[in-house]
């Protein structure tokens, strides 16, 4: 009986000391793959608060860029302004106020000082009024000094709007300039910031947690609570938006860690049935590994089948008066090009969808189909960029958008009619001239507001001439040293390969952006449409 108690005890402690050592595995393991999947949920809401604040951001200044050509129009009313800086505040929902402020004594007859203000009442009301005056020298403050200087749109640090609305506000100024290029006013939109900083400061994942947003100089826009530290105990995830602010979200590892103790004190309480619960732990575990690896490879096979669905339906194959390119930078992407002959029209559009990803390759795919549909009515370019924005902006939750450029060419005549939504301009390569960009009026782009009017433009080309719609992608193709292709090689490009095929003419396009970028991770997807005009098809 001795030697079997022995046998027992020595069986017991074995398998005792096995259980310890699996339930100290157990309980680290725990610990790290709720730290892990902590962090993962941290990034998520910091990613996603990054993410509100560069839509924020985006719709705020693609709303005052593309209102600035307004300025320019009607130079001769400054009356005019008032609508221009009403219109903006009434349209946005983001814009409180809105100005155009002018260079001193720019308008003689409104005296030396003249800045169109707009802003809400906080009644549902729109006031209006003349800023400028020898208490207000507008030409002097951040927001009409710094673009002016600069040349080019920004953000001012926030500032506490004091003895107006009384809340944190963030200004966007565009500096308009004359063909000489000397700035002759500011077109502005303030934002306040009280519902972005209430929404920061309310995310709380865990009980002590807090997050702190700062400007792009460090400004505190949410601060920490009093008493609030950082040491080796907490998490700390960070992101920047587009504007260069930092979003932080800060949380104790007690916090995190809570479940992973709880469960090391239930292991400790039932050691009795040990080995049935590492049996169970580990099963668990390796349920949760298969289901993960599982759901992974049903991802990548999704992505995979979404790439092929896409590039069916985009990239179709092409007249030889077409050239085409369609070069996502993810499995999918936000860009697309379409085209349709009917009656001897050929109807073609290009599109550049916000975002990445899926979510904005179905926005593509969307804009493309409204395309199709109006082209197949036999419309012109303004209207139908007008029924594919209603297309967009029905429920529209994520604010998404599309950048556009429909054009309508009698492949007989060389006429063209087009409406550009915010997109690239065309370049055109004239036989035995230059390479340049056609002008066209830069309308707001489709998915952004419900009812816009949206204008065509029309101008005759001669036989020979190539037109290349393209996306950003193109001109925006970055180097490791992050210098741009820029506008100015791609039109050095169309003026050197113009007598090219079209289907060449992009081929040689493309292969030239590889030359440039020299193997740089493409950041953004690559999408051009070539006619070529009068080749008799």
């Amino acid at each position: 009986m001795r030697s079997a108690e022995r046998i027992n005890f020595a069986v017991v402690a074995v398998t005792a000391t096995i259980f310890l050592a699996i339930a100290a595995f157990v309980a680290f393991s725990t610990s790290k793959m709720m730290e892990n999947e902590a962090r993962s949920t941290v990034e998520n809401v910091v990613k996603a608060t990054v993410g509100r604040i560069d839509r924020q951001m985006a719709s705020v200044e693609s709303a005052v860029e593309n209102s600035a050509w307004i300025v320019s129009e009607r130079i001769s009313d400054p009356d005019y302004m008032f609508r221009i800086t009403g219109e903006l505040v009434q349209n946005n929902p983001f814009i409180v106020g809105s100005t155009v402020a002018f260079e001193p004594n720019f308008f003689p007859s409104k005296g030396y000082y003249y800045s169109a203000f707009s802003y809400k009442d906080g009644k549902g009301g729109i006031k209006r009024i003349q800023q400028g005056g020898e208490t207000f020298k507008y030409h002097e403050m951040d927001w009409y000094r710094i673009p002016k200087e600069a040349g080019k749109s920004s953000w001012c640090e926030p500032y506490f709007d004091e003895g107006g609305a009384e809340v944190m506000m963030c200004t966007y100024s565009v500096p308009l300039m004359k063909r000489d290029g000397k700035v002759y006013a500011v077109l502005t939109a303030d934002i306040s910031l009280e519902d972005l900083t209430h929404h920061v400061a309310a995310i709380k994942p865990y009980a002590d947690s807090y997050a702190v947003l700062f400007s792009q100089k460090g400004k505190p826009l949410v601060a920490a609570p009093a008493g609030a530290e950082r040491s080796s105990d907490t998490v700390t995830i960070a992101g920047t938006a587009s504007n260069g602010w930092t979003v932080e979200l800060v949380c104790p590892l007690s916090n995190i860690l809570q479940g992973a103790r709880s469960l090391v004190r239930r292991i400790a309480l039932f050691s009795v049935v040990g080995l049935g619960l590492i049996f169970f732990v580990s099963w668990s575990f390796s349920t949760r590994l298969q289901r993960a690896t599982a759901a992974n490879e049903r991802l990548s096979s999704e992505l995979g089948i979404a790439r092929t669905i896409q590039s069916s339906v985009l990239k179709r194959k092409a007249p030889p008066y077409l050239g085409t390119v369609l070069r996502p930078a993810r499995e999918v992407g936000g860009d697309f090009y379409d085209f349709q002959e009917k009656d001897g029209l050929l109807y073609f559009a290009v599109g550049d969808a916000s975002g990445k990803g899926i979510p904005a390759a179905l926005f593509a795919f969307l804009a493309s189909a409204g395309f199709r549909m109006a082209a197949d009515m036999g419309l012109p370019p303004n209207e139908i960029v007008a029924r594919v924005n209603a297309l967009l902006c029905r429920d529209n939750d994520a604010c998404m958008f599309v950048t556009l450029f429909v054009g309508r060419l009698d492949l007989s005549s060389g006429r063209l009619e087009y409406c550009n939504a915010g997109h690239t301009p065309l370049v055109v390569v004239v036989p035995g001239a230059d390479a340049e960009f056609l002008a066209a009026k830069n309308h707001v782009a489709a998915g952004i507001m419900d009812g816009l009017a949206y204008a065509v433009q029309e101008t005759t080309f001669a036989p020979g001439t190539m037109l290349l719609a393209y996306t950003d992608g193109v001109t925006e193709a970055e180097r490791a040293d992050h210098e741009q292709y820029g506008d100015a090689r791609l039109l050095a490009f169309a003026s050197a390969h113009a007598k090219e095929a079209p289907a060449n003419f992009v081929a040689n396009m493309e292969r030239d952006l590889d030359a440039f970028t020299a193997g740089a991770e493409q950041s953004d997807d690559i999408t051009a449409l070539a006619v070529l005009i009068g080749d008799g098809k």
